[in-house]
């Protein structure tokens, strides 16, 4: 007896071996793994499946269900399989048995929204879709294309939009996946700014996402508006040719915002930063380190004209040995149209510099704040503190 169970558990462990790599010696092995079934089965349903495999497939399966009964992808096998021979009827039989024993059941779902998409019933379709992207968010950049045209009517866009509202998990990826396709791109921005205010806020890389899909797609002037568009009632006040360039509101990071990162060699203060009590403007104090890669940046939509960049600036035996510069350059081609240089020492005082933002050109650009140095050279280490009270861009006459 004791050879028996030895020589049992060695069948059902070579079977577990072969159940992905060669499914149907597994079954040989051990026709009750439901493993290798699976597998055999998604790759028969997958290639030009003959009726004769499918229905061998299913008495596979069905003689499997006694030892099985409560495997919902058994059900969901012979679905499809009843589905390739054109049984629809009994397909749905199948497919409904499985989702009524696992409500996520992959195969079942995809079957169950396709019909319902199918028949126009919208309310079904987004339950189906909303059970799949929760289960299997793998899904969401596969069905994500197809939610414009799911959702296009008034009312079938409402639905999505009411749903949306109540922040599901999987809304963070849908709203990236649309705005990553070129096809999906205008309706992600629509849904951006129809869900600006509703009970449940927009995530801050929600909105990212969408504009950067714009701007990386070249539709600067939409990207700007969707920016407008999202911006709470405390922000919309902060809006200017520079967004808040006074540093009175803790940065987003959206583009149109500022982006700051923090640096090693750094330490920023400005509203909202953790142990900052500064109520305006963005001091850096140095750590007696080299300072490169620094990043203070934001994104500009200036018309073509002649403009001034203005500074006032405050600064306490600063020494910055590679420079420290604000620049303003194109964001298609990185043309530089302004660099004001900072001075070292100590000083509070007025800074500006004339730019031109040429015709055709230049259709948005980066304002950023950056040294020149290359490398980390400890002899080159910068001191002190300088603190950037407004920073503005105003338009020449």
């Amino acid at each position: 007896m004791v050879l028996v169970a030895v020589s049992l558990a060695g069948i059902i462990g070579l079977s577990r071996h072969f159940e992905t790599r060669s499914p149907e010696l597994s079954l040989d092995l051990f026709p009750i793994n439901v493993e290798a079934l699976l597998t055999m089965s998604m790759q028969s349903f997958a290639g030009a499946a003959t009726p004769e495999q499918l229905e061998d497939i299913e008495r596979r399966t069905r003689a499997l269900l006694p030892f099985n009964a409560g495997d919902a992808r058994l059900y969901s096998i012979i679905g499809e399989a009843e589905r390739q021979k054109g049984a629809s009827d009994h397909a749905s039989m199948a497919f409904g048995r499985s989702l009524s024993l696992a409500r996520t059941e992959r195969h079942a779902l995809q079957w169950v929204l396709r019909v319902a998409i199918e028949r126009g019933d919208y309310a079904e379709a987004l339950e189906r879709f909303d059970a799949l992207f929760r289960r299997w968010p793998e899904q969401i950049s596969v069905y994500a294309p197809l939610i414009p045209q799911v959702f296009a009517g008034p009312q079938q866009y409402e639905t999505l939009l009411r749903r949306l509202e109540a922040s599901p998990p999987w809304r963070t990826t849908l709203l990236s996946r649309l705005a990553g396709n070129g096809q999906t791109l205008a309706y992600s921005a629509k849904l951006i700014e129809d869900l600006v205010g509703e009970p449940a806020p927009l995530k801050t890389g929600e909105i990212s996402n969408v504009l950067n899909g714009l701007i990386n797609a070249g539709r600067y002037e939409v990207a700007y508006r969707t920016f407008l568009m999202t911006l709470s009632p405390e922000e919309q006040p902060m809006v200017g040719h520079v967004y808040d360039g006074q540093f009175r509101l803790k940065p987003s990071g959206r583009p149109f915002d500022w982006q700051i990162r923090d640096h090693p060699g750094v330490v920023f203060s400005y509203p909202g930063a953790a142990g900052s009590g500064a109520k305006q403007g963005l001091t850096l104090t140095f750590q007696h380190a080299p300072v490169r890669n620094l990043k203070v940046r934001q994104y500009l939509l200036l018309p073509p004209a002649r403009y001034s960049l203005r500074l006032q600036v405050r600064a306490n035996e600063v020494a910055l040995p590679k420079g420290l510069s604000w620049r303003v350059r194109c964001g298609n081609s990185n043309r530089v149209l302004v660099e004001l240089a900072m001075p070292d020492g100590s000083y509070s005082d007025g800074f500006a510099a004339d730019l031109t933002v040429p015709s055709g050109e230049c259709p948005f650009q980066i304002l950023d704040l950056s040294t020149k140095a290359v490398a980390e050279n400890w002899n080159e280490t910068y001191r002190g503190w300088i603190a950037f009270d407004t920073v503005a861009v105003v338009r020449g006459s």
